[in-house]
């Protein structure tokens, strides 16, 4: 009788709680399960509301968002204290809403480890649960590191390119410090790089950053920053190693040359391809061989020459007999 009673209270639970569980569900993903240290960790939560009530996120509303962030077993990582959301959210019942955060705003994740990442949501005294991930962070190998004056700012910079793999591609990362207090004023993904050409760095005379990176073996991107790590801009070139460069001019400027830029594209606004090219050279002269024209004419002169041979053997052959013999 006592098994009985027992077994029904746990069926009771058990129910209970997983009608309690059905009132939310939480799903999520990361932007990236790998990122570089201090990179902006960018993740995306979709929240079902099926409580019959509408879920309020803002500061005093009646629910709440956050994230379970361990960075070793049972070790929690502490809060920045400032809000995961950037804005109020307002989710009415029935409805799905998809929410934007970015986990590095809210929660000291200050270390190059692998973190264990969950969100979670209190509504109602109760806590509702998402899929617990795994967050790689890397330093990032360092390709180039140099310190800046600024005489603008009156202050100095610590600037770095770094490289790490993720999505099956290796991607380069600008990073910006305040030299005098380390703080990191940015961490810009530049995107796909190849390893053939060594990524340039330079600062011109108004103390803009300039990076030069390849990103396929005719694809170049021009990468630009100001002194306060602000992105100022990315221009794309077709070009070839050996030949695109940066280059200051005399006024102090930087400069790509030996490049070709994308250009928009007149009938699609927004979106860029590649310039026209001129027509490669039909042949490799550096070989040693005469270009293409040169070899066709040479071929039919020795085919007319070989013609005109053949014709007077020809013609040699049918007199043959015809003289009168001497005996």
């Amino acid at each position: 009788m006592k098994r009985a009673a027992w077994g029904v209270w746990t069926l009771a639970g058990w129910l209970v709680a997983s009608a309690a569980s059905a009132q939310v569900e939480l799903t999520w993903k990361l932007a990236h399960n790998r990122t570089v240290l201090l990179e902006p960790i960018r993740a995306t939560v979709a929240i079902v509301n099926n409580t019959g009530q509408t879920l309020d996120l803002t500061p005093r509303g009646n629910a709440q968002l956050f994230f379970d962030v361990e960075d070793q077993p049972t070790s929690p990582v502490p809060a920045s204290g400032r809000p995961l959301l950037a804005q109020p959210v307002l989710i009415p019942s029935g409805e799905t809403r998809e929410i934007d955060v970015n986990l590095l705003d809210a929660y000291r994740i200050v270390k190059g480890q692998t973190y264990m990442l969950r969100p979670a949501l209190e509504f109602a005294g109760l806590r509702f649960f998402g899929e617990r991930l795994a967050l790689e962070v890397q330093p990032g190998i360092e390709l180039v590191a140099r310190a800046y004056g600024v005489p603008a700012a009156g202050d100095a910079r610590k600037v770095s390119l770094r490289l790490i793999n993720r999505d099956r591609n290796d991607h380069l990362f600008f990073r910006i410090d305040d030299a005098s207090t380390d703080y990191c004023l940015g961490v810009y993904d530049l995107g796909r790089v190849i390893r053939f050409f060594a990524p340039v760095l330079e600062q011109d005379r108004d103390g803009v950053f300039h990076v030069l990176h390849q990103t396929a073996p005719d694809r170049f991107a021009h990468s630009a920053f100001d002194h306060a790590g602000a992105p100022q801009g990315t221009t794309f070139y077709v070009g070839t190693m050996g030949g695109i460069h940066l280059a200051r001019t005399a006024t102090g400027a930087v400069e790509v040359q030996g490049g070709t830029p994308f250009v928009e594209d007149a009938e699609h606004p927004g979106q860029l391809v590649a310039p026209t090219l001129p027509p490669s050279h039909p042949y490799a002269t550096t070989l040693g061989e005469p270009p293409a024209e040169r070899r066709a004419a040479e071929k039919e002169r020795n085919a007319a020459e070989k013609k005109k041979a053949r014709a007077a053997a020809a013609e040699e052959k049918s007199h043959a007999g015809s003289d009168a013999v001497s005996w």
